[in-house]
């Protein structure tokens, strides 16, 4: 992923020989504020399955899915944060600590 002014052109790509291609994956030039409106999705997604998993059984397989999902979404987050000179996600240790409801049978 490329940072590119506005001005170069929006949603270009870049193409390379087919040799070049079996090295390195093709790459796509992106703007700030396009970062900026992922990590943005990708918050609201973050916050709606953090919803979802606090009523979801503890120990169920749906409440394992949406913590590794959740943690996949942070780790994403953390790296367009860092492509952003942002401060990182912070992560809440004690929140697999706390049981929210009795486990699943």
């Amino acid at each position: 992923m490329q940072f590119v002014s506005p001005l170069q052109g929006q949603y270009s790509a870049i193409l390379r020989s087919e040799a070049a291609s079996r090295e390195l994956p093709p790459t796509t030039d992106v703007t700030r504020s396009e970062v900026t409106q992922m990590i943005a999705y990708l918050r609201k997604a973050k916050d709606r399955a953090v919803e979802i998993r606090d009523r979801a059984p503890a120990g169920s397989y749906m409440e394992n899915v949406l913590a590794r999902t959740i943690d996949g979404i942070t780790l994403e987050l953390s790296q367009l944060e860092y492509l952003l000179a942002l401060k990182p996600v912070e992560v809440d240790p004690s929140a697999d600590t706390r049981r929210r409801m009795r486990p699943a049978i």
